[in-house]
């Protein structure tokens, strides 16, 4: 698979938000992974899901609004992995057939494990006015966090444990999600280094201890978010969406300039960002590795 994202440049690292308008024709990003991501996700709502699932009664109707819109977008958008009739979507890596309309005796919790089924995104469903809170998730692939730790939190406590977030986007971030319009939905880029492949990654851990400047590069994985926020129109509810990538290292550093970017980004790196982002323990070794690479 190609890597999609290549979130290193010559820039200073400093906390932004990096919206960008988004095309809604754009909204979802089904690639060739999509059956094997969603035979994993549909076994993690089963087997985890007290870490990756949660409603509360109050987003139902959010919830409903999501699965329709969802069920309209889909086969649209996507055709050739998504039919619609009547009374049915389908979605083909599944070789399943859904209700197109929300089923009026389903719950929050019910619709919302549907739909997460349907794409390789996870979702989040936020209140629709202040406190923006998180009231609906299906996560699957949680990155060093899981849903039950920021469930029914607002901005500031969810952002709580990243580094200099407080002091510098934090009020930004906070306003713009009480201030989203339905005509302009936006994404962003985020970005880490794991030391190892799972998508579910849903506590921190201390790393690995094996990780030296002969073997680190091909045991890190470069991890991408592609992060969309949009107000859904009825219910005024925020729909957040979090489509992940994962490939190993030395498939995103294909040039010596891809290489010599992210050496540049991990040189700038404040060390208290390398370590809320999991990456104390390999670091270092990374770097070593890198400089080697590029001599």
């Amino acid at each position: 698979m190609p890597v999609p994202y290549f979130p290193f440049t010559d820039e200073p690292y400093q906390p932004t938000m990096g919206l960008k308008p988004l095309d809604l024709a754009q909204w979802l990003e089904p690639d060739l992974l999509q059956a094997a991501q969603l035979r994993l996700k549909a076994d993690l709502l089963v087997r985890e899901h007290a870490l990756v699932l949660r409603a509360s009664p109050e987003s139902e109707v959010a919830c409903r609004e999501l699965y329709a819109t969802l069920a309209a977008h889909l086969p649209v958008h996507h055709p050739d992995l998504y039919t619609a009739d009547s009374t049915s979507l389908t979605v083909r890596a599944l070789d399943r057939a859904f209700p197109l309309t929300p089923p009026p005796e389903a719950d929050a919790r019910t619709l919302l494990s549907t739909v997460a089924r349907w794409v390789q995104e996870d979702l989040c469903v936020l209140a629709p006015a202040a406190p923006v809170t998180i009231t609906a998730g299906a996560v699957c692939f949680p990155s060093r966090w899981n849903l039950p730790e920021k469930f029914g939190q607002a901005s500031p406590a969810i952002h709580a444990p990243v580094p200099k977030f407080a002091g510098t986007i934090g009020p930004a971030t906070h306003s713009f999600l009480e201030r989203l319009t339905v005509e302009k939905p936006v994404w962003r880029l985020n970005w880490t280094l794991h030391d190892s492949d799972h998508l579910f990654a849903p506590h921190a851990v201390p790393g690995r201890d094996d990780l030296t400047p002969a073997n680190v590069l091909t045991h890190v994985f470069l991890r991408t978010e592609r992060q969309t926020l949009r107000r859904l129109p009825v219910s005024k509810a925020v729909v957040f969406t979090i489509r992940t990538h994962l490939h190993p290292l030395l498939e995103a550093l294909p040039t010596p300039e891809a290489t010599r970017l992210l050496l540049h980004t991990l040189e700038h790196l404040p060390a208290e960002v390398a370590a809320y982002k999991g990456m104390a323990k390999f670091i270092a070794p990374l770097k070593t590795a890198l400089a080697a690479r590029l001599a």
